[in-house]
């Protein structure tokens, strides 16, 4: 009898085991689901998320890393601002950062700004006056920029009426980006020893781009061909070492459209090998030669290996670029920065060209 009962019990606590399995995402996914990434609107057409604390560890071993580091807190970084409100310590707390790409009213395209870390919230909340939600820049016909502390302490920056959404989403989970499964299953393929890694919603996006912009179109890309409009999802996820490996799983509408976009692609990096210029012949080729694309039913997949020297001339280029540009007073559209204490940033000179064009 006690052999029965015990057999019976060992049984039931497998179902529940099993049932538990079934329920947890594999991956990226189940990160979403379990932290406050699953806060962002359900809406959300893109996700990027960067392993901040991950990335550290290179910092010292990877020359190209740390000059990207060094321009959070440079004069006029894009941190500048924030680092005088939240103190200098704020900027060593932060674990993980995400982005996410969401529609805002007026047909715009909106954003949400997501810092997870060790922050004290009992100072956070004291930055920003004592208040959970706070709005720091209003201006005519513009989205505003606010900030918001979310219950578990991470730091919330972005359009006052994306952040609401994410206080409602974190008191009762289930309804944000964690229940979003087309941008959670692509995630299920995703490493999690990966340093950056996201997710897009290939027509949410497009139609976003196209309400939002005159043209329709993202820059040259056409957004009504045909091979764009086949690519329903894609998950894409860098992890760096002695080289950067970023991959690229794309999820078409079937299986001759995954063909196309495959041959497109192979079509592209093609061209590219061609038309590479003499000064940039060698860099350029390196990581053309270093793309790996195939294609399974509807499923296509992009590899590119970026070697280590490749990746430090082109950061070297950037950052060069980014110590003369503007200083984030306002910038090109006119968004007025983060209002803190300490002075104002003097006028900044005039962005140069980018280089090569």
């Amino acid at each position: 009898m006690r052999s029965c009962v015990r057999w019976r019990a060992a049984v039931a606590a497998l179902l529940v085991l099993a049932a538990l399995a079934c329920n947890q995402k594999k991956g990226a996914a189940g990160l979403v689901k379990s932290s406050p990434i699953g806060t962002f609107p359900k809406e959300t057409a893109g996700l990027l998320v960067i392993e901040i604390k991950k990335v550290k560890k290179l910092g010292a071993d990877l020359p190209w890393v740390q000059k990207i580091a060094s321009l959070a807190d440079s004069d006029g970084g894009p941190l500048k601002d924030m680092l005088q409100r939240f103190g200098k310590d704020t900027l060593s707390q932060i674990d993980r950062l995400s982005l996410a790409v969401v529609p805002a009213s007026e047909n715009r395209v909106g954003y949400g700004v997501l810092a997870e870390g060790s922050f004290d919230r009992a100072k956070m909340k004291e930055a920003i006056g004592g208040q959970d939600l706070l709005t720091l820049v209003e201006a005519p016909g513009k989205m505003d920029f606010s900030i918001a502390l979310l219950p578990d302490g991470s730091l919330a920056l972005g359009p006052r009426e994306v952040l609401e959404v994410m206080r409602g989403n974190a008191a009762a989970r289930g309804h944000g980006l964690d229940s979003n499964e087309l941008l959670l299953k692509p995630l299920e393929k995703v490493r999690p020893e990966a340093q950056f890694w996201g997710t897009v919603d290939c027509r949410k996006l497009t139609e976003l781009v196209r309400q939002s912009t005159e043209s329709g179109n993202l820059g040259p890309l056409p957004l009504n061909s045909k091979a764009v409009q086949s690519l329903l999802s894609l998950a894409f996820r860098g992890t760096i070492g002695d080289s950067t490996e970023i991959d690229l799983m794309g999820q078409a509408d079937g299986e001759s459209s995954a063909k196309i976009l495959a041959d497109s692609a192979r079509g592209l990096v093609a061209l590219g090998r061609v038309g590479a210029g003499r000064d940039q012949a060698k860099e350029w080729l390196e990581l053309l030669d270093g793309v790996r694309i195939t294609q399974s039913g509807s499923d296509v997949s992009l590899r590119a290996s970026i070697p280590s020297k490749t990746m430090q001339d082109f950061v070297g280029r950037m950052v060069q670029t980014e110590q003369v540009s503007p200083a984030p007073g306002v910038d090109p559209g006119g968004t007025p920065t983060l209002p803190g204490p300490g002075p104002a940033t003097p006028p900044p000179a005039t962005r140069p060209a980018p280089p090569g064009s």
